[in-house]
């Protein structure tokens, strides 16, 4: 319906409907039913508000991007069209005329520096000699000189020598043979695994090269440096409703014919038909916000009158306007919500007394 549909209207309607339930009654005479306007709202303000920020900038290396981005002499007067939809979230970068230029590296030679871990040697200094994991050492390296290379009296060992002397070869230090640990020959190291004996090894920092990639100037050894400026349009989102009952809101929601206005300047006007309880709601949203460079208000009314009959006091009535016409959903009264949960209170206490009766008898 393109129009609120009148008082007569609507009592025609829920005439029909009471009539459902075999009730006959004339709801537009005089003291056979009550109604009351409750027009539903829904308002969504979105606004697009601007901000402008400017500063130093100095990214490595000679970035395309940067030189081919739009100019600007005076950032607040500097034009720039708001989105054409303010939902829309929109950042545009630009860089000040004359500023852009070039700085070399203060940190690096060329791009590249010195590995701090090995100090631009490529080598790390390693023990060339470590302790023999076979003999420990000790006085095993060499059952007969105990790794000194000097062969001592037999019967001179405190402790027992192994049963098995098969895994024993002759010692490079005292020419015992069948003495020495097999793994360091009786001098009690062994050559480092890491270095093999040569006292360094590469650093793994480098990887032996020596110097490195300075990442403050990815490699580059110059800064692009100017004066830049960040506009950016972000949206911000504001709702205003007025709903309807929860038990009430899907028929609504679904089937009612919402009346819709959109507004998209400051100096637009609400619509004359809104309800004045609405326009009271909307207003204080509407003033003009820090930033705001474009808005959208939609407002979204469905006019919803509540009737009931005196002929039929366990129901209540919500008239609204659908595609099809006025559409009439019923919904239980209070008092017969009442006197539902009173029968149900009264059912489950006799139910109760009933049940501690048997467990008497019964006990």
């Amino acid at each position: 319906m393109a129009k609120e549909p009148s008082t007569e209207e609507i009592l025609q309607a829920v005439e029909l409907h009471v009539a459902r339930h075999g009730i006959t009654a004339r709801l537009s005479s005089p003291g056979t039913a009550d109604l009351s306007r409750q027009p539903l709202l829904d308002c969504r303000i979105v606004r697009s508000i601007e901000k402008r920020e400017e500063g130093r900038r100095r990214v490595p290396g000679r970035p395309a991007d940067v030189a081919g981005r739009e100019t600007y002499t005076d950032l607040a007067t500097h034009p720039l069209d708001p989105p054409s939809d303010p939902s829309t979230a929109r950042k545009v970068e630009l860089v000040l005329e004359g500023s852009l230029g070039e700085a070399p590296c203060d940190g690096c030679d060329g791009g590249r520096t010195d590995c701090e871990r090995c100090a631009g040697r490529g080598r790390l200094e390693c023990e060339p000699f470590v302790e023999c994991e076979g003999c420990e050492g000790g006085i095993d390296a060499c059952w007969e000189c105990e790794g000194s290379g000097r062969p001592r009296p037999r019967g001179r060992r405190t402790d027992p020598r192994p049963a098995d002397v098969r895994q024993r070869v002759r010692c490079v230090r005292c020419r015992r043979p069948d003495a020495a640990c097999p793994a360091c020959l009786g001098r009690g190291r062994t050559k480092c695994a890491d270095c093999k004996g040569t006292g360094s090894v590469q650093c793994p920092g480098c990887k032996g090269a020596r110097r490195l990639r300075h990442a403050e100037c990815a490699g580059t050894g110059v800064f692009t440096t100017w004066t830049g400026a960040v506009i950016s349009h972000t949206p911000e989102v504001r709702r205003v409703e007025q709903s309807a009952p929860l038990h009430l809101r899907q028929p609504t929601d679904g089937a009612g014919q919402w009346r819709r206005t959109v507004l998209t300047t400051a100096t637009e006007k609400l619509p004359d038909d809104l309800d004045p309880r609405h326009r009271e709601l909307i207003l204080p949203h509407l003033a003009l916000a820090d930033g705001e460079v474009g808005r959208r208000v939609t407002v979204r009314r469905l006019p919803l009158a509540r009737v009931t009959a005196h002929a039929d006091p366990d129901r209540v009535y919500f008239a609204f306007p659908s595609h099809t016409g006025i559409k009439v959903v019923e919904r239980p009264s209070r008092q017969r919500v009442v006197r539902f949960t009173a029968v149900a209170s009264t059912t489950l206490a006799v139910a109760v007394l009933v049940l501690v009766l048997v467990l008497v008898v019964l006990g």
